[in-house]
């Protein structure tokens, strides 16, 4: 059985119409994932606000942090200064 030029022409607008349908979903299925990425760029912006934030935190609170080195450090000098002074026994160790 060969096919007409009618059934050729059928199958064409069938075929056509089933492309421009898929076309159309997956058209659709693209908006979907952009939206998505627009929401997930928005919640990125917000944490790279929030790390802006903080690392702005972190060198504000590095001025005023002492290390526990430089600490024992100074602890000894000052145990040092009182038991020469003579308020505090070599044994003694501050609270």
């Amino acid at each position: 059985m060969s096919l007409t030029k009618k059934d050729i022409s059928d199958i064409k607008g069938i075929v056509h119409d089933e492309v421009e349908n898929l076309a159309r979903i997956v058209a659709r299925g693209f908006e979907m994932v952009d939206r998505r990425f627009e929401k997930i760029e928005g919640h990125i912006s917000h944490i790279d606000a929030r790390l802006d934030t903080i690392e702005h935190d972190i060198v504000d609170i590095k001025g005023y942090v002492v290390h526990r080195d430089e600490f024992e450090e100074v602890l000894a000098r000052i145990a040092t200064l009182e038991k020469k002074i003579g308020i505090r026994k070599s044994s003694a160790r501050a609270s």
